[in-house]
């Protein structure tokens, strides 16, 4: 516990800052996250035949999703189908590269890399409070899930994917973050009115939920505990922004349709 508090404060006193002013600095620190995502991507999928153009390939990719595209929230299908074409063409020559691996790096690589398109362009488009709004929904859900699981626990939810996670603690990691994220709200509004604010975070704080439940199914799947050990305590950087991950998604996805 005491290890894993030390890398959180460590973790804060890196990003806070870095989204607080914005700009090449937290452009830096996502191309950071992305690097270390895709790195933990490629590694768990446990190729046995390394090969640096593949690596290449996904890399550039990501590095094209993330900075390059043009979309506001969401990259064109030009992009993906491109990347599908090229790791087919690996698979060819990979015999390690089967089906199965390519759905998952053409899905999970897709799928990161938009969430942290996502966050340049919410810090970009909205402002820090928006990236701060998103991330008390989310970690206050994970807190209040931790908390009220270990006091109030006693039915499972979805013990396939995560044995210790129970409806009780769901619920607690609901309401704790769905007040604080209200709350923060009502003292930094956003572009949203307080009712659509509120809301929002409800939401937030299950998709949360949902997030960390999708990356756990993908642990289970490839039979690891963690995606790396880059962060003592942790676990990988993909452990530690998943159901981030997710909720900007859902966030962009939310002002989309009531915003632009």
């Amino acid at each position: 516990m005491k290890q894993r508090i030390i890398t959180a404060l460590i973790l804060m006193a890196l990003v806070i800052p870095a989204a607080l002013i914005g700009g090449r600095v937290f452009t830096l620190l996502i191309g950071m996250i992305m690097a270390l995502a895709i790195y933990e991507l490629l590694k768990i999928m446990h190729l046995s035949t390394w090969n640096i153009f593949l690596d290449i390939a996904v890399y550039l990719y990501a590095f094209y999703v993330v900075f390059i595209d043009d979309s506001m929230f969401f990259v064109s299908s030009f992009a993906i189908v491109l990347f599908a074409i090229l790791l087919f063409a690996f698979s060819m020559v990979l015999e390690c590269l089967d089906i199965s691996k390519i759905n998952f790096l053409l899905g999970f690589t897709t799928f990161v890399c938009i969430g942290l398109h996502c966050i340049l362009n919410i810090r970009l488009k909205f402002g820090f409070s928006s990236i701060l709004f998103i991330a008390i929904a989310t970690y206050g859900s994970d807190t209040g899930a931790y908390f009220a699981g270990v006091t109030l626990g006693k039915h499972k939810l979805i013990p396939r994917l995560s044995p210790k996670k129970t409806i009780e603690g769901s619920i607690g990691g609901i309401l704790l973050g769905t007040i604080l994220a209200t709350v923060f709200v009502y003292f930094n509004p956003l572009d949203l009115t307080l009712l659509q604010s509120a809301f929002l975070a409800f939401i937030l704080t299950m998709t949360a939920q949902i997030g960390d439940l999708t990356f756990s199914s993908v642990k289970r799947y490839f039979k690891i505990k963690d995606f790396s050990n880059l962060l003592p305590g942790h676990g990988g950087i993909l452990d530690r922004i998943d159901s981030l991950l997710f909720n900007c998604l859902v966030f962009a996805l939310f002002v989309t349709y009531f915003l632009l």
